[in-house]
């Protein structure tokens, strides 16, 4: 997965869509790992990071980050790179 170009993402959670023109916020984990999946981190380096800095587990996090990529690619914000790496 990877964000597309057009994407801006402002460091209080603000998100603008130049394609489509709609916008969005964030809360602080999402805007985190928004910038993870910008910054090309792959689903392990994401799982990780988040496992070991808040107090969550992973089914839940692997729930959630389902949820969130799936939310992200309904809002036209990301495109598939490569089927086997994550949702």
């Amino acid at each position: 997965m990877q964000i597309l170009e057009e994407i801006k993402i402002s460091d209080n959670g603000f998100v603008f869509n130049a394609l489509t023109g709609e916008s969005f916020s964030l809360n602080p984990i999402g805007l985190e790992i928004i910038k993870m999946i910008a910054a090309n981190s792959d689903f392990d380096e994401i799982r990780k990071t988040i496992l070991d800095k808040y107090d969550v587990d992973d089914l839940s996090f692997e729930k959630d980050f389902y949820e969130f990529s799936t939310m992200l690619k309904h809002y036209q914000l990301t495109q598939q790179n490569n089927p086997l790496n994550f949702v």
